[in-house]
C-alpha cells in the first residue's frame, strides 16, 4: 500500500474506511500476532510440549511487550537482514525474554500458521464491517422502492429508451442483488472460519502426537474451527473471499454506473448528494460531478484486479509456494479495504439520492409516444397477427422520427391502425400508468419478500 492512497494521510479515506484500515495496519496485526503466540506457547506447555517455565516467560514477555516504532523497526530490520518475513520479530521478542522463552518461543508452527490464523479473525472482523454497511444500503434501496413504486421513468436498453418503467422497479431490481451478497457472506461465513495450524509441510509433525489436541484446543479459544486438512497450498478460501467482494462492489458499481449516466445533464433524473462546500471542477464552476458513482467504479476495479491476483495463487507448487502465498499479503488488505469503502461510500450515495419525478416524467413524454410502440403491436398483433403488426408500427415509428412528429398522432390517425383500434383503445395504450403495473406488483414482491 502507497502513501499515495490506500496510508495516505491526505487520500487514505477515498480508498478505505478508518474502521478498515485499523484492522491491517501494522501496529493491530503486529499486536494480534503476538497474542497469538502467547496462546500458543499456553497450550503447547500444557500439553508437556514446551517446559511450563519458558511458556511462562513467552506470555509475559508478548503481554509486556509495547508494539511501536522502536519494535516495528527492530522487526523489520531482522526481516531486511535476513530475507525472512518472522525472523526479526523472533529475534526481538527473544531478546525481550528473560529466560528461557526465547528458546520455545514460535514453537513448531510455520509462519502461515500465524498469518493465516491472523487473517482470518481479521476477516472475521472485516466481515461484520462489511456485512453493516450492505445492510444499510440495503434499508435505503428498500426505501427508494417503497417512496418510488409508482414513478414512472423511461425504461432504457442499448442506452436508448425502450419501455415504461417505474423508478422504483430499477431499484427492486438493485435490492434483489444485494440481498443475494447478503446471503453469500452467511454462506461464506461457514467455509471462512478455519484456523491454520500444521507446521511446515501441513502434517503437525513437529508436535507429535499431541498436535491435534493442541490445534483444537488453541482454535476453540479462538471461536474458530480446525481445518480438516492444511490448506497451505489450498487457498480457495480467500479466492472466495476475493470474488464475493467482486460481485458485492461490482453491483456498488453497477448502481453508481446508473446513477452517473442518470446524472448527465440531458437526462438529469437523478442526482447524487451534494456536499456544501463541494467542488465539481476547479476550472467550471457551474458543474457538479458525479465523484461518489464515479469512484465506486475505481474501487470496484481495485477490487477485481487484486481478486485476479489471489485466482492466479490457486496454483501452488507441492506443498506450499511463497510466490502465490506472498501476494495475498499484498491483494487481501487491499481488495477488503477498497470494498469496505465502496459498500460504505454506496450506503451514502443511496442515502442522500435526488430522484427527479418531474424529470423522468419529462423524459417519458418527449419520447413523443415512441415507448408505446410494444402495446400497439400487441393490440393491433390480435387482429392480424404479431409480425404484421410488428412491420406497420415499425413504419409508423420511422415515419414519426422522419417527420418529426409525435408517433402517437402518427398512429392515432393511420388508416392500418384505425381500421382494427379505435381512438379510445388507441388513447389507452399510449397512457404511461397502463404500462407499468407490472412494475408495481414486482416492487411489492421484492419488499414483501426476506427484509433487509
Amino acid at each position: 500500500m502507497t502513501e499515495w492512497s490506500f496510508g495516505s494521510a491526505i487520500y487514505g479515506d477515498a480508498w478505505a474506511t478508518q474502521e478498515m484500515r485499523a484492522l491491517f495496519a501494522d501496529v493491530p496485526r503486529t499486536r494480534r500476532w503476538l497474542d497469538l503466540l502467547d496462546l500458543l506457547a499456553e497450550i503447547q506447555a500444557e500439553h508437556e510440549l514446551i517446559p511450563a517455565e519458558a511458556a511462562r516467560d513467552i506470555q509475559a514477555t508478548c503481554r509486556s511487550i509495547v508494539v511501536d516504532a522502536g519494535f516495528l523497526g527492530e522487526c523489520r530490520e531482522g526481516y531486511q537482514a535476513t530475507c525472512h518475513s518472522m525472523a526479526g520479530l523472533i529475534a526481538a521478542v527473544g531478546r525481550r525474554c528473560s529466560s528461557s522463552g526465547g528458546e520455545w518461543f514460535y514453537f513448531g508452527a510455520t509462519v502461515q500458521d500465524l498469518t493465516d490464523t491472523w487473517l482470518i479473525l481479521t476477516l472475521r472482523e472485516a466481515r461484520g464491517l462489511l456485512v453493516a454497511d450492505l445492510e444499510r444500503a440495503m434499508v435505503t434501496t428498500a426505501e427508494l422502492c417503497r417512496r418510488h413504486r409508482d414513478t414512472a421513468m423511461a425504461g432504457r436498453t442499448h442506452g436508448q429508451q425502450g419501455l415504461p418503467i417505474t423508478f422504483g422497479f430499477k431499484a427492486a431490481g438493485w435490492l434483489a442483488e444485494l440481498r443475494r451478497h447478503r446471503q453469500r457472506f452467511d454462506e461464506a461465513t461457514k467455509r471462512m472460519d478455519i484456523g491454520q495450524l500444521c507446521g511446515g509441510v501441513g502434517s503437525l509433525s513437529a508436535m507429535g502426537t499431541q498436535a491435534l489436541a493442541v490445534q483444537k484446543q488453541f482454535f476453540g479459544r479462538l471461536g474458530l474451527r480446525e481445518p480438516d486438512m492444511s490448506w497451505t497450498a489450498s487457498r480457495d478460501i480467500l479466492a472466495e473471499w476475493a470474488h464475493l467482494l467482486v460481485l458485492s462492489t461490482g453491483t456498488a458499481d453497477r448502481i453508481g454506473h446508473e446513477i452517473y449516466n442518470l446524472q448527465r445533464d440531458e437526462i438529469a433524473e437523478l442526482r447524487e448528494p451534494s456536499l456544501a462546500g463541494g467542488v465539481g471542477s476547479i476550472t467550471m464552476p457551474h458543474k457538479r460531478n458525479p465523484e461518489m458513482a464515479e469512484h465506486l467504479g475505481t474501487l470496484a476495479r481495485v477490487v477485481r484486479a487484486n481478486a485476479g491476483l489471489l485466482t492466479e495463487g490457486l496454483v501452488h507448487d507441492h506443498e506450499r509456494d511463497g510466490r502465490s502465498w506472498k501476494a495475498e499479503w499484498h491483494a487481501v488488505p487491499e481488495l477488503t479495504m477498497a470494498a469496505s469503502k465502496a459498500h460504505a461510500l454506496l450506503a451514502s450515495l443511496l442515502a442522500g439520492l435526488e430522484v427527479r419525478a418531474d424529470r423522468m416524467r419529462a423524459n417519458v413524454e418527449a419520447s413523443g409516444g415512441h415507448l408505446f410502440s410494444e402495446a400497439l403491436v400487441l393490440a393491433l398483433a390480435r387482429h392480424i397477427g404479431k409480425q404484421t403488426a410488428h412491420r406497420v408500427v415499425q413504419r409508423l415509428a420511422a415515419s414519426a422520427r422522419s417527420e418529426d412528429k409525435s408517433f402517437a398522432v402518427i398512429a392515432a390517425e393511420d388508416p392500418d391502425i384505425r381500421v382494427h383500434l379505435t381512438e379510445k383503445e388507441i388513447g389507452r395504450l399510449f397512457s404511461i400508468e397502463a404500462h407499468t403495473g407490472q412494475c408495481q406488483e414486482l416492487v411489492d414482491r421484492v419488499l414483501n419478500g426476506s427484509p433487509p
